[in-house]
């Protein structure tokens, strides 16, 4: 055996144990440190010599860059391959939940009844301002009569709603 195989294997059998708790103490587990400091003293013997001043100093660096090297594995594993939490794989529904829909529908044949309940000649004005969008002058030569005309039914559909919205939301009723 050459002497620097024999320094090399000297060096090992001194630095082994240490090298080992090191790499443990920073994160590695005891078969990945073994691991570790071989590979550590596979470097030490490839490195070249002009490189290695102090060969301890050396392999302590070494195991400090290895540790580092699997911590940053480990961290681009967990978050490559980690279940992501049940609430962050919940997309939320974009539709109206029952409660919701069950809601409207109400308030919808609350409105159709308010509607029905409107003298005739004023539900047709405000169904026709409201919900097709007709101008009073439309509405006038819709229907056949003033603009005026169209006004003051309009005035009394919204007029007779908005009392019976007040009655019905009033205390003590229902």
């Amino acid at each position: 055996m050459s002497d620097e195989a024999l320094s090399v294997a000297a060096l090992y059998a001194t630095e082994q144990d240490r090298l080992r708790r090191r790499l443990i103490g920073r994160g590695l587990n005891a078969q990945q440190a073994a691991d570790a400091v071989q590979e550590l003293f596979l470097r030490l013997l490839r490195a070249p010599r002009s490189d290695v001043r102090d060969a301890s100093a050396y392999l302590s660096r070494a195991a400090d860059t290895i540790a580092i090297d699997h911590w940053r594995r480990e961290q681009r594993t967990r978050l490559l391959f980690e279940a992501e939490p049940p609430d962050a794989l919940m997309i939320p529904d974009p539709a109206p939940s029952a409660e919701a829909r069950l809601v409207e529908q109400d308030r919808f044949q609350d409105l159709e009844q308010q509607l029905a309940a409107l003298p005739p000649r004023s539900r047709e004005v405000l169904l026709l301002h409201k919900f097709e969008e007709l101008s009073y002058a439309e509405i006038a030569l819709r229907l056949g009569i003033s603009r005026n005309t169209v006004m003051v039914h309009l005035a009394n559909a919204m007029r007779l709603l908005r009392q019976r919205v007040r009655e019905k939301n009033s205390p003590g009723t229902n």
